[in-house]
């Protein structure tokens, strides 16, 4: 009997999340497609990333990270995540491997701190050993703080084994944006041992804060190096409007909230649409479409996605396809608008597969016919 017990404690701590396949065909630029329902109630998914042995880790905003086998489709909890507070839009949040991960077994993981004054987003990097997260160390954690449950931003880019990129949102209070003496609403550039990156813009300055490489931000949630172009972009929410797609550029202003085309949720309009000398939008969404997770698609699954720029809608509830050419989107595509789930991630699998997860603990697949 104990070892019958035993058996589905362990079948629970697997997390058997699905029981049978749901698939549905559909259409996107010409080609035939199949999306494949992989998972339910998984939890609220924040972010995932494909492991060289295909599986994928995953953060759920509740504290919990987790890997997930696409053959088995099970769930394994992963222990010794990090003490996050779960307030608000906080908790833990993205997730990333170190380019070395194959030799180091290194992940990065950000998440909302508590602290002296309230709340704040931090960094930590452990090594992953089968199922548990060993030698777990707080590497960075953003100066200032407030009580408030918003806007923690929080994505994650390592472009090099010493080059990291960090989004932190303003923590809903705005003029966080414009000051330079706090990390909050910044696009930070840090080492992998979470110091001041050393091509920083404002090394020099006293009245800025050294990890800081440009500003101007209400609550970047997508953050990705151009695979063509080497560039960082990101996506970040406006208030009532005004989301915006940037390519993020050393020193810049990008105006929150002086310049924004988002207005008050009660109705005025909050600044300017264009302020001399701050960085104007790339692109940007009004009605706003609650960007969330982003990508450059560059498999060879799906041709005709080749260089779209893939993000989950939160408020639109879909996934959003951007054509760019020359720097200006010429083409826009939204898929799954009319079952209202909340997309927070995209991932593209290692073999040009896309995956995407919602808020309600849904995991999708798609693939092509």
């Amino acid at each position: 009997m104990q070892i019958f017990i035993t058996v589905l404690v362990s079948l629970g701590l697997a997390l058997q999340a699905f029981s049978q396949s749901k698939t549905l065909s559909f259409e996107s630029r010409g080609m035939k497609l199949q999306r494949d329902l992989m998972a339910e109630k998984a939890g609220p998914i924040w972010a995932m990333v494909f492991l060289p042995n295909g599986k994928i880790l995953m953060t759920i905003k509740t504290g919990k990270l987790r890997s997930f086998d696409p053959i088995k489709r099970t769930f394994t909890e992963i222990s010794v995540a990090p003490q996050v507070a779960v307030h608000g839009q906080g908790g833990l949040l993205d997730l990333a491997l170190s380019p070395n991960f194959k030799r180091d077994r290194k992940v990065y993981l950000s998440y909302s701190k508590a602290v002296e004054r309230g709340f704040t987003t931090a960094l930590a990097v452990g090594v992953l050993d089968g199922k548990t997260l060993k030698e777990l160390k707080e590497i960075f954690v953003a100066k200032g703080s407030t009580s408030k449950g918003e806007h923690f931003a929080g994505r994650i880019v390592i472009d090099t084994p010493n080059s990291l990129w960090l989004s932190v949102g303003d923590r809903g209070e705005r003029d966080n944006a414009q000051n330079l003496s706090n990390h909050l609403g910044k696009i930070l550039h840090l080492t992998a041992d979470g110091k001041p990156h050393p091509d920083n813009p404002f090394l020099q300055r006293k009245d800025a804060l050294p990890e800081i490489y440009s500003y101007g931000h209400r609550n970047p949630q997508g953050l990705i190096k151009h695979p063509v172009t080497g560039e960082i972009w990101s996506h970040e929410h406006g208030p009532r409007g005004g989301d915006e797609i940037n390519i993020i550029k050393k020193g810049l202003n990008y105006g929150w909230p002086r310049a924004t085309f988002g207005k008050e949720y009660w109705g005025p309009t909050i600044g300017q649409t264009f302020v001399e000398g701050m960085e104007p939008p790339l692109h940007q969404w009004t009605p706003s479409i609650g960007p969330c997770g982003m990508l450059a698609y560059s498999g060879s699954q799906f041709p005709a996605w080749k260089g779209l720029i893939i993000s989950g809608a939160l408020a639109r509830t879909h996934v959003n396809l951007t054509e760019f050419k020359d720097k200006k989107m010429i083409a826009e595509e939204k898929l799954f608008e009319k079952e209202s789930l909340r997309v927070r991630e995209v991932e593209q699998g290692p073999e040009g597969e896309l995956w995407y997860a919602t808020d309600d603990g849904s995991l999708f697949r798609i693939r092509k016919i």
